[in-house]
């Protein structure tokens, strides 16, 4: 099992580059780092970021993981997941956004006790109903075949929730999850300082 985290984002409306900023004492990478390792152990886990100048080396150097940028710089998530997926060495991936602080432990061993032969893509349902793909499994064959015919890193593709129409898609919906610790905030993503203030308030 490959984990990739996702620390590339650009980080604009927060201001600061979010993969550093502390939640409880702790930077949301190394936050993402040790619920990965509870939950999957023995994972490989590597972080992904953008390009090789987005971080002063010395914070990457500090985290003590291999490091992957993107292939197709500047497509979001799409780039993140199609250089995921090209560094890829087992046969499915878990995709996990750094700035999904309260994602648990619990959450990621569900989501993968719902994988199959039968299927190719684990997605969560958030309570608001949308699909939360960088919070997911996906089979590796599988899925960067389809990418090759969607994404080609020369424009701008659809929205990345589109994938799992083209994919078999296990969606685990919110009522499966709904008994988690912290379930209405499981998938609050930190995107402004007002998200960084209510996840500070919330705590570890």
């Amino acid at each position: 099992m490959d984990s990739f985290i996702l620390i590339g984002g650009k980080s604009s409306r927060l201001g600061r580059d979010k993969a550093f900023v502390e939640v409880a004492g702790e930077a949301l990478v190394s936050r993402a780092i040790r619920t990965v390792e509870a939950a999957l152990p023995g994972s490989r886990i590597s972080l992904s970021a953008g390009s090789e100048t987005q971080f002063p080396a010395h914070l990457l150097f500090g985290l003590s993981r291999p490091i992957v940028f993107d292939l197709h710089p500047g497509f979001g998530a799409w780039s993140a997941l199609e250089t995921a997926l090209g560094y890829a060495r087992g046969e499915w991936i878990f995709v996990f956004a750094c700035d999904l602080p309260n994602v648990s432990s619990d959450l990621i061993r569900l989501l993968v006790s719902r994988r199959s032969d039968e299927i190719d893509a684990v997605v969560p349902r958030q309570a608001d109903g949308r699909l939360q793909p960088l919070c997911a499994f996906y089979r590796v064959k599988t899925v960067t075949s389809m990418l090759a015919k969607t994404f080609t890193g020369s424009c701008s593709p659809p929205p990345l929730n589109g994938i799992f129409d083209e994919l078999r898609t296990r969606v685990v919906e919110f009522a499966e999850l709904s008994h988690l610790a912290n379930a209405d905030a499981l998938f609050a993503n930190v995107n402004t300082p007002d998200d960084l203030d209510v996840a500070i308030s919330r705590g570890g």
